[in-house]
């Protein structure tokens, strides 16, 4: 099951909203998530319906029940000292609810939200898997199980299982995210995209892999990672390790590839089609912002701006000059708007924009 996140809150708060125990702040805070998205609302419906019903959770297999309690209190207990208590003060009806809300609602909306609320997901039924969309015009993150961090930017998919194996950490990601990867010397975490897979064993890296583009990039920001293709060319596969402070750019395939674009400026040799290239040293700011709420360029094309600019805020933008696709950009964009954002860059670029059905048209500046 495909869930689309947008926004998010956490276990806590809905269960004081319906036991009618928050402030008048944090009341009005769950009240503006429900109205938020329809989504919101229709999981609220049912998760009230579940927690006021506990006896007519027919879902609830008594065989597994004290292993489900456990993980249950187990995730609770980790949120906070004072929570722990509060929880553990309500008794077997807590967590005799919990379990059946665990077991009544899908796997895959309760992992979305405990991840958002930076938590510890539940270990839920072994051998399946999340799947997190995240739309254009938003972002998400999530916590692992492992403890690993995972920030995901618009237009990205991500998958993993509910629990990993004793061998390895794998997820697979269409799109881009940024990680933060728990130590575990005895797993490497491995993170699967169309061609090419990163291993890991602890660092902070950025990977960007949507499979309708060409490009793959990695940058590192700290620790080793590691990039190995799945594309077999003499039956050898290839693996290239990646320092700090660089980028692994892997081409799919031939495409056209600007001289003066910025992937051209940081690599060392030749752009060759399926093969793993690492850059000089270079800043990984740029990469790594958006997941910050920031957008940095540097000397930045505007074609390639335009690409994040679609993806940042869920629009259609179009350039009918090809001239104009090569002007460069240097700023930082950051908590403004699709139209803010270009008309902050109109102060150092020259262009012009209007809006035809609902997609936004870039042209020559008129005199």
């Amino acid at each position: 099951m495909k869930k689309v996140v947008s926004g998010n809150i956490s276990i806590e708060l809905l269960v004081g909203y319906i036991e009618e125990s928050l402030d008048n702040s944090a009341k009005t805070e769950v009240m503006h998530w429900i109205e938020a998205d329809p989504e919101n609302s229709k999981f609220f419906q049912l998760f009230e319906e579940a927690w006021k019903n506990p006896d007519e959770l027919h879902a609830f297999d008594k065989e597994n029940r004290e292993s489900d309690w456990k993980a249950i209190s187990g995730f609770i207990e980790k949120e906070s000292g004072n929570t722990a208590v509060k929880a553990r003060s309500l008794s077997n009806r807590w967590w005799y609810r919990a379990a059946g809300l665990l077991l009544l609602v899908s796997a895959s909306v309760l992992a979305y939200f405990i991840g958002l609320n930076k938590q510890k997901p539940m270990t839920l039924a072994a051998n399946s898997y999340h799947e997190i969309v995240v739309p254009k015009g938003e972002k998400s993150e999530l916590m692992l199980s492992d403890g690993t961090k995972i920030w995901i930017n618009a237009g990205s998919q991500v998958r993993f299982p509910n629990q990993f194996n004793a061998a390895t950490r794998d997820i697979w990601l269409d799109g881009e995210a940024y990680f933060e990867v728990a130590k575990d010397k005895e797993r490497p975490f491995l993170v699967h995209t169309s061609d090419l897979d990163v291993k890991v064993h602890g660092t902070k890296f950025n990977l960007k892999a949507y499979a309708d583009e060409d490009i793959i990039e990695t940058t590192l920001v700290e620790g080793v990672v590691s990039l190995e293709t799945r594309n077999l060319i003499n039956n050898v596969k290839e693996e290239v390790f990646l320092k700090p402070n660089h980028k692994a750019i892997y081409l799919k395939k031939k495409a056209q590839i600007s001289e003066e674009s910025e992937i051209i400026r940081e690599i060392t040799e030749p752009l060759r089609p399926k093969k793993i290239l690492l850059t000089k040293t270079v800043q990984v700011e740029p990469a790594i912002s958006w997941h910050e709420g920031k957008l940095i360029f540097i000397d930045e094309s505007f074609e390639s701006i335009i690409m994040k600019l679609e993806r940042r805020f869920g629009v259609d933008i179009v350039i009918d000059n090809d001239q104009i696709k090569k002007i460069k950009y240097t700023g930082v964009l950051k908590n403004i708007s699709i139209e803010q954002a270009l008309k902050a860059m109109q102060l150092t670029t020259s262009f012009d924009y209007n809006i035809r059905d609902n997609t936004f048209v870039i042209s020559e500046k008129k005199p």
